[in-house]
C-alpha cells in the first residue's frame, strides 16, 4: 500500500519520505490539528525477533517514545506524540530541515577540529541532560546527529533501540545497533550505560575527524563487532588537541571514560579560549571520503567475550608539541577525577588555565585560479614593530571584505594578503591554494564584525562550480606585516552545505 497522503492517528498527514534506516522509516508530515510540519517515524523490528517478541518490542518502543517525549533540550529532537496502529508504532517528532552528520561526511569528507568540537559540545550537552534524567540514548552515531540548515545541531532517536535490546535479551547474544559506533561492552552483549553513550560519541567525533570509525569499517559485521569488543582502536592522526579527550572517551574500561558533562566542558574550554599560533589542521580538497554508514544491524555474538587483542593505540599527532602539552594540560584539569556514571554526577569546576590555550583551524585555504611570480619565502617574518596603516574596526573589516572581493579572479593579490605561515598551512602552499580556488565560481562575505583588537568574524558563502553552496562562519586573526594587515589564522565556527 502507498503510504503517501496517509493519515496517522487521525491528524498527521504523511508527505515526503525523508529516509530509511535499520530502525525505521521517516516521513515529513503535516499536523492537521496544530497546523505545523512534523516528522513521523514508523518503527521497524529486526527480522531475528519472533512474532511475539516483535509485538513486545513495539509496546516497549511506544513506552520509550513517551519517556523521550519528556526530554526537552535545545539540542535534542523533541518527541510530540506516539501512536500504535496497523501493527506499527509511530513516533511523532519535531521536524528539522537538516542533513545528518553521516550525509555530510559522505559528501564532504572529514571535518576540521573546530567544527567537530562545535558539534560535540551541542550533542554532549543534550546527552548530559538526558543522563541527568536517567535516560541512556544507546545509539549515538553520525546518522542520528542532525545538522540543521540554521546551524543548530540536534540528536535524535533517544532510547528506540532499548525496546529491541530488552526483548532480544532472551535470545542468546542479540546485539542491536550500528557496530562501528557501539561501545565494547555492548558489542559483548552487555547492557548500555551512560559510559556507553560517551564511547559512542567519542567514536562519532573520531569518525568526523578521521573519516572512518575508530575500529575501522567492514561489511563483515561480526568481524567488526569482535574488533570493537576487544578494544581495537587506531590512534587518531587528525585530532590535534582533542586527542587526549578522545583517548579517554574510547577507553576499553567504562570506568576510565569521562562523564558526558566532562566531555562537554572539555570541548568548550578548548573552543572558548583565545586563539594562539598553532599548526592548523588542514583538510585537503580531495580528502578520503568515509564509507557510507551501514544501517543498524542485529548480530548474534557468543555470550563469552572474545579474547582481547592488543589495541593499536599509538601516538601520532600532526600539531606542534607545545600545543599538545598545553591542550593536554587543559584536559587534564577538566578530566582528572574519574566519576561514577550516575545521572547527577556534576562536572568539575572550571579553572583559569583553560583560558591559556585554544585551537586555530581551517578547512578552507585562501586563493585564485592562476598564480604567477614567486610567493614570499616561507621563512620570512614580519617585523614585530611594523605598524598597520590603520587599526580601527572598519579597517579590520575591510581587510576581509577586500580579500574575498578578489576571489577567485585575482589569486596572486589574494596570496600576497596571507602571512607566509598561513600560505604554508592551512593554505597548503601555492598548489593547495590554487586547487581549492579552481573549484570555486564565486565567494562573498556578510556579517563582517570585529570582535577583538586584531580579530574579525565573517560569514563566507562559497559557490562551487559543481553547483554546491557552502556557507561558513569564520574567525580571522590578523597581523601587521609590510605596512598592511595580513590574514594569519582562521577558525571555522560553523558550516552548512546546500
Amino acid at each position: 500500500m502507498d503510504d503517501d497522503d496517509r493519515l496517522i492517528a487521525g491528524r498527521y498527514r504523511l508527505a515526503a519520505k525523508l529516509g530509511r534506516g535499520g530502525m525505521g522509516v521517516v516521513w515529513q508530515a503535516y499536523d492537521e490539528r496544530l497546523h505545523r510540519k512534523v516528522a513521523v517515524k514508523r518503527l521497524l523490528m529486526p527480522a531475528e525477533l519472533t512474532g511475539s517478541q516483535a509485538e513486545e518490542a513495539m509496546r516497549r518502543a511506544t513506552r520509550e517514545g513517551r519517556i523521550a517525549a519528556k526530554l526537552q533540550h535545545r539540542n535534542a529532537v523533541a518527541v510530540y506524540d506516539v501512536d500504535h496502529e496497523d501493527g506499527y508504532s509511530y513516533l511523532i517528532m519535531e521536524y528539522l530541515p537538516s542533513r545528518s552528520l553521516s550525509q555530510v561526511l559522505a559528501e564532504r569528507g572529514p571535518l576540521s577540529v573546530g567544527e567537530t568540537a562545535d558539534i560535540g559540545i551541542q550533542v554532549a550537552d543534550a546527552l548530559d541532560s538526558a543522563h541527568r534524567a536517567g535516560v541512556v540514548h544507546r545509539d549515538v552515531k553520525p546518522g542520528n546527529i542532525l545538522l540543521g540548515h540554521d546551524g543548530t545541531v540536534k540528536i535524535t532517536d533517544f532510547g528506540i533501540s532499548r525496546a529491541v535490546e530488552e526483548v532480544g535479551a532472551t535470545t542468546s547474544g542479540l546485539v542491536v545497533g550500528t557496530p562501528a559506533y557501539l561501545s565494547p561492552e555492548i558489542a559483548k552483549g552487555e547492557h548500555a550505560t551512560f559510559s556507553s553513550d560517551v564511547y559512542s560519541l567519542g567514536a562519532t567525533l573520531y569518525a568526523a575527524l578521521e573519516g572512518t570509525p575508530p575500529s575501522g569499517a567492514s561489511d563483515n559485521a561480526m568481524a567488526l563487532l569482535h574488533r570493537v569488543a576487544s578494544g581495537e582502536v587506531t590512534a587518531p592522526t587528525q585530532a590535534g588537541p582533542l586527542t587526549p579527550l578522545l583517548t579517554r572517551m574510547l577507553s576499553l574500561d567504562p570506568s576510565q571514560r569521562p562523564t558526558m558533562a566532562e566531555v562537554r566542558d572539555a570541548l568548550t574550554a578548548l573552543r572558548s579560549a583565545p586563539p594562539m599560533t598553532v599548526a592548523a589542521v588542514t583538510v585537503e580538497p580531495q580528502s578520503t571520503m568515509p564509507a557510507d554508514e551501514p544501517d543498524a544491524v542485529t548480530e548474534r555474538v557468543e555470550p563469552e567475550p572474545p579474547e582481547p587483542r592488543p589495541a593499536r593505540r599509538r601516538v601520532a599527532l600532526l600539531v606542534a608539541g607545545g600545543l599538545v602539552i598545553l591542550a593536554g594540560a587543559v584536559l587534564a584539569v577538566l578530566l582528572t577525577q574519574d566519576r561514577e556514571n550516575t545521572p547527577n554526577a556534576a562536572p568539575p569546576p572550571a579553572t583559569s588555565s583553560a583560558a591559556s590555550s585554544a585551537i586555530s583551524v581551517s578547512t578552507r585555504p585562501f586563493a585564485s585560479t592562476t598564480l604567477s611570480g614567486t610567493p614570499p619565502p616561507a621563512t620570512s617574518q614580519a617585523p614585530a614593530t611594523n605598524p598597520a596603516p590603520n587599526d580601527g574596526p572598519s579597517a579590520l573589516s575591510t581587510v576581509i571584505t577586500e580579500y574575498y572581493a578578489l576571489m577567485p579572479g585575482n589569486l596572486q593579490e589574494g596570496w600576497n594578503r596571507l602571512t607566509p605561515k598561513y600560505q604554508q598551512s592551512p593554505a597548503g602552499g601555492r598548489g593547495g591554494y590554487q586547487t581549492f580556488w579552481n573549484r570555486i565560481r564565486s565567494a562573498r562575505t556578510s556579517g563582517v564584525t570585529p570582535v577583538g583588537a586584531n580579530v574579525v568574524e565573517a560569514t563566507v558563502e562559497y559557490n562551487f562550480k559543481d553547483g554546491k553552496v557552502v556557507r561558513e562562519r569564520h574567525r580571522y586573526v590578523l597581523v601587521s606585516a609590510e605596512g598592511r594587515w595580513k590574514i594569519d589564522q582562521s577558525t571555522v565556527l560553523s558550516s552548512q552545505t546546500f
